[in-house]
């Protein structure tokens, strides 16, 4: 092993298998579709759906380890490597949307500094789509063979750069991160451009993966029914993968306009790529969604609660921001929390809600709690979003100046 070179941080499972296999995640798209290759052994994480729900089971597989870990080019070596008519494989550290949108676009930029580089990034899982739109990438969903594996020159694990290990409470940017980690400059980026009309076609995605950033019933409603006198096209996104979205449509109830349709979500994140790429307008909590639209800097409002709305959209300015102004006394918006807190005694929620300071809240809650999860959603948001609902009245104010509607 080269001495500049250390193991990864995550952990992957080393296989092998007597039988031809293959292998896609359901809300991935089928051209992805990943294939064995008669190699002697395949490589997957520790804790990824192929590992934890097929390979422990399947006739032929044999687990070889499940302590394997890639050699890697270390952080300090990032910026000093020139990877010019060199091959590196990206270990993905997760398959957030908005994440996996960062480390896209840090890639094209990685391309345009190296023209001849050839790229491949490991566990891209449901953010496959996503990666597919760097030009000649190769994407491995959850598994790659030793074939695939030694035409790379160099492996990289994209979780060693700094503050990934906090990111799922406090968020980071990391397309800038990563371009600064290996000195490359940032892509550039076309100027803001809002063709605002009649029948002009908006995408309103209210839903985020946390009861933080969801946005409040009420001010979506509002949101709707301004835009629809307005004579646009309206299409509301909701995520059938979340378990509170029956309760959130139940409670957004219908709309009786030609002009609105609202739809549970789509089978695969392509096609969400591909709806949001064909929107003129978006309306956005802080989601997956809200990053998408830099990738074809698609304008819109981005509304934010607890996370700050100047990190996430970092330079990107298509998205108009609008960020919650809630304070209280044991905390402000932005606190910079991503998800939910749990207390030592097992109460669930965040610093306004629960009326603790930050000190007091412990880690991930260990546990879901499905009724929370939906009064959080409908009927008792956490205080930062209660505020955006309060705000309405402003936000729809701000919606009016940037579509230039009278």
């Amino acid at each position: 092993m080269p001495r500049h070179l250390h193991p990864s941080r995550k952990t992957f499972s080393r296989f092998a298998s007597r039988h031809a296999f293959q292998f896609g995640l359901p809300n991935v798209s089928t051209a992805l579709i990943q294939q064995s290759d008669d190699s002697p052994v395949y490589f997957t994480r520790v804790n990824s759906l192929l590992r934890q729900q097929v390979l422990g089971t399947a006739k032929g597989v044999n687990i070889k380890s499940d302590a394997f870990r890639f050699q890697v080019l270390p952080r300090a070596k990032w910026a000093d490597t020139d990877f010019s008519r060199n091959s590196v494989l990206f270990l993905v550290p997760d398959d957030a949307l908005g994440d996996c949108v960062g480390m896209t676009l840090f890639l094209k930029a990685l391309r345009l500094r190296y023209p001849s580089i050839r790229i491949g990034v490991l566990n891209s899982g449901a953010a496959s789509d996503i990666f597919a739109l760097v030009p000649d990438i190769e994407i491995y969903q959850l598994f790659i063979s030793a074939k695939q594996l030694a035409r790379f020159d160099h492996v990289i694990d994209l979780s060693e750069m700094e503050g990934w290990k906090d990111i799922a409470t406090m968020p980071v940017n990391p397309e800038e991160a990563l371009c600064e980690a290996f000195d490359i400059p940032l892509s550039p980026l076309p100027p803001r451009k809002v063709g605002a009309g009649p029948e002009m076609r908006i995408g309103i995605v209210p839903m985020a993966s946390s009861p933080l950033r969801t946005l409040p019933i009420d001010l979506v409603c509002k949101i709707t029914t301004f835009l629809d006198q307005k004579n646009t096209r309206i299409t509301i996104v909701l995520n059938a993968y979340q378990g509170v979205m029956k309760a959130y449509k139940a409670a957004l109830g219908d709309f009786e306009s030609e002009n609105v349709r609202m739809i549970d979500g789509f089978k695969t994140i392509g096609d969400l790529v591909n709806f949001v790429s064909e929107q003129d307008y978006m309306v956005v909590a802080d989601s997956g969604p809200a990053h998408i639209t830099k990738l074809f800097q698609t304008p819109g409002l981005g509304i934010y609660s607890s996370a700050s709305a100047n990190i996430l959209q970092g330079r990107h300015q298509n998205l108009q921001s609008w960020q919650s102004d809630f304070v209280g006394p044991h905390c402000a918006a932005p606190c910079g929390l991503a998800k939910v807190r749990a207390t030592a005694d097992g109460k669930i929620g965040c610093m306004g809600s629960l009326n603790l300071s930050a000190a007091e809240l412990g880690q991930l809650p260990q546990k879901s709690d499905p009724a929370l999860a939906i009064a959080m959603v409908t009927d008792h948001p956490v205080p930062c979003v209660v505020q955006l609902h309060q705000q309405a009245p402003d936000i729809l104010e701000k919606l009016k100046t940037d579509l230039n509607l009278s």
